[in-house]
C-alpha cells in the first residue's frame, strides 16, 4: 500500500535508516544485503526503493547522518567547557567516546578503503572540515584569552585533527572509560606542554 507525504512515510524512512544502520555496523556494507534490511525493517522491497535507489546511497545516507551526530556532540562538549584545555579534552573525549556509537562512519577504516571511499570521501571530507574548523575555533580562542601561543592556528589545527586520526582505530577497540581518559590526559599533556625541558 502507498503512503501519503507525511508521517508515515517518514517513519518508515527512519525504520530503514535504523536498521541498515544497525546490519552495517554489524556486518559492513559488503555483506549486508537490501533483502535483510527490508527483512529487519519489516517492509516490502517497494518501500525501500521508494527512499533509496541501492543500499550504497543509503549507506552514504548513514553515514552522513552519523558525521552531523558527532559534529554536534563535540561541539556541545566544547561550548560547555571553559579553558582551552578543557575544551580539547571535551573535543578528544566526545569523538573517542562517539566512534564506538557511531560504528559506520568509520567503517571504511576496517573494510577495504578503495572500495567504500570513493562512494563516502565527500562526506568524510566535510566532517574533517567541521572538525578542523572547531580544533581551530578553539586555537584562536585560546590565543585570544592569553591561554595559547599559536603562530598558525589554521595549520596547528589541521595537524591536530590528522594525528587525531591516527587514534582512530586504536579508540575503536573496546577500550575502559578509565584507560581512555588516561590516554588522553597524556595526549594532552603532549599538546599543551611538549615534551622539550624547559
Amino acid at each position: 500500500m502507498d503512503y501519503p507525504e507525511g508521517p508515515t512515510r517518514r517513519n518508515k524512512r527512519e525504520l530503514i535508516l535504523s536498521s541498515a544502520q544497525r546490519l552495517f555496523a554489524r556486518f559492513g556494507l559488503r555483506k549486508t544485503t537490501v533483502e535483510e534490511i527490508i527483512r529487519s525493517a519489516h517492509i516490502a522491497k517497494g518501500t525501500f526503493y521508494k527512499h533509496f535507489s541501492d543500499k550504497e546511497s543509503l549507506f552514504r545516507e548513514i553515514v552522513d547522518k552519523e558525521s552531523r551526530s558527532l559534529v554536534r556532540a563535540v561541539r556541545d562538549a566544547v561550548s560547555g567547557a571553559e579553558s582551552s584545555k578543557a575544551k580539547m579534552r571535551a573535543y578528544l573525549l566526545t569523538k573517542a567516546e562517539k566512534i564506538h556509537e557511531l560504528a559506520n562512519l568509520h567503517r571504511v577504516t576496517q573494510e577495504t578503503v578503495d572500495e567504500h571511499w570513493p562512494m563516502i570521501s565527500g562526506v568524510r571530507e566535510k566532517y574533517f572540515l567541521d572538525e578542523q574548523k572547531i580544533v581551530h575555533e578553539i586555537l584562536t580562542d585560546g590565543v585570544e584569552r592569553g591561554e595559547l601561543e599559536v603562530d598558525a592556528p589554521e595549520l596547528t589545527a589541521y595537524a591536530i585533527v590528522m594525528a587525531v586520526k591516527g587514534l582512530e582505530m586504536s579508540w575503536m577497540v573496546e577500550t575502559s572509560p578509565m584507560e581512555l581518559e588516561e590516554g588522553i590526559d597524556v595526549l594532552l599533556n603532549v599538546l599543551f606542554r611538549g615534551v622539550e625541558t624547559r
